[in-house]
């Protein structure tokens, strides 16, 4: 229980810190817009901030490490708690291999910067990447649910789909207009997600489900 609590405890934190770096690290660059710009890029190589970026990036990264753990102590749920693990390998890629911003994070995402390199081919990968194990995650909570056997609520079902429609939904706007609004909205469909499956496998392990 002890493990359990900590890994819930360790992915709210990690959530809490991604955002606090988020908006702390946009609001010390002049000219960035959380409107307009992508959060990578104030991680970006070329950002006055990365160190800050890419803690906030890599604090997500630990909070769905953490919400694996916990997924597999309280429920044993080794499919969902892998995807989970793998959109969090997938998040510490997108901190480690950084966006070419060389003019800095303001107007990276408009295109005011050149197309970049191969690096930017796999932190553009990655953020895929990310996207898809963590729709595989929902889904695998939702088929589980189906189930009667299914260690977790039934009602993370429904919800783990209807935010999986909705983040599909989101991430379809993030090559438009307003991209970086599109994506935060985006990520906070995905995080929210991640604290209430972590906090209810806290509080309903198998033992008590």
């Amino acid at each position: 229980m002890t493990r359990l609590r900590s890994a819930g405890l360790v992915a709210i934190l990690g959530v809490l810190l991604f955002w606090v770096g988020v908006f702390g690290a946009g609001a010390l660059v002049d000219g960035y817009s959380a409107r307009e710009d992508y959060i990578s890029s104030l991680a970006s190589r070329g950002s006055p901030v990365a160190v800050l970026g890419i803690s906030a990036l890599m604090a997500s990264a630990v909070a769905h490490v953490a919400t694996s753990l916990a997924l597999v102590i309280a429920w044993r749920s080794r499919v969902a708690a892998a995807f989970v693990f793998a959109a969090g390998l997938a998040t510490a890629a997108v901190a480690v291999f950084r966006a070419s911003c060389p003019d800095g994070p303001a107007g990276c995402a408009r295109g005011d910067d050149p197309a970049g390199d191969w690096i930017d081919a796999v932190h553009g990968a990655s953020v895929g990447g990310y996207e898809l194990f963590a729709l595989a995650a929902m889904l695998a909570l939702v088929i589980g649910a189906l189930r009667s056997t299914a260690p977790w609520p039934r009602w993370l079902g429904p919800m783990s789909l209807a935010l999986a429609v909705g983040s599909v939904l989101l991430i379809g706007q993030t090559n438009g207009d307003d991209v970086g609004m599109w994506q935060r909205i985006w990520l906070a469909d995905n995080l929210a997600w991640l604290i209430v499956v972590a906090r209810v496998a806290t509080v309903r392990p198998r033992a008590r489900a």
